[in-house]
């Protein structure tokens, strides 16, 4: 079933953003042990923990940090959101992963250093032609077990819910192009591409 996110979901949303990290497969191979975080840090667990944020949850019955199966997060406003994030989220993210690696650390892998970079000048902010469109986005991430049975049209369809709630008429989101099923997933549900957007 499908609930509002929790804060003590963040370890769950962030083990689920990893394993579906690259184009929808597993990224865990990609990123050193003691960085396995980095996914999670920069996409997921900001929209559990920050404001201007919603969120939804699949979980089965047990509903237990192991039972949380997918998430649908957001921000209601994504120029705010962006700049709450470089206040309170970023800073501590850079301090604990400098650019420059220290000499005791873990070595780094490719995958770790783009997700370092990216802490430290912040995701881009949002596409005017997105924020024309709507000031809300999304991320949604299923882990394998429970994809193609329904419930990614339900937690984008509980997000929508949510969204027009607020008096908000559209979201937008961006998506890795190597993934072709999620590309399909999105036209099925009346997503479109944004005229002037990456």
């Amino acid at each position: 079933y499908i609930r509002p996110v929790r804060a003590s979901d963040a370890p769950a949303v962030e083990r689920i953003c990893l394993l579906t990290g690259d184009a929808g497969a597993s990224a865990a191979h990609l990123h050193s042990p003691s960085r396995q975080n980095l996914l999670g840090a920069v996409w997921a667990v900001p929209y559990v923990l920050m404001p201007y944020t919603f969120g939804f949850v699949l979980v089965d019955d047990d509903d237990d940090d192991s039972s949380v199966k997918g998430y649908v997060l957001g921000a209601t406003d994504s120029d705010a959101f962006a700049r709450a994030e470089e206040q309170s989220w970023w800073p501590a993210l850079r301090e604990r992963y400098p650019l420059q690696p220290r000499a005791d650390e873990e070595p780094r892998t490719k995958a770790d250093e783009t997700y370092i970079g990216i802490i430290h000048r912040a995701p881009d902010a949002p596409h005017p032609a997105c924020l024309a469109l709507s000031p809300a986005h999304l991320h949604i991430d299923l882990l394998p077990e429970v994809q193609r049975q329904g419930w990614g049209r339900k937690l984008i369809g509980r997000a929508v819910q949510e969204l027009e709630g607020m008096g908000l008429r559209a979201v937008w989101l961006g998506m890795d192009p190597r993934n072709e099923d999620a590309a399909k997933f999105y036209e099925r549900l009346g997503f479109e591409k944004i005229e002037g957007a990456p």
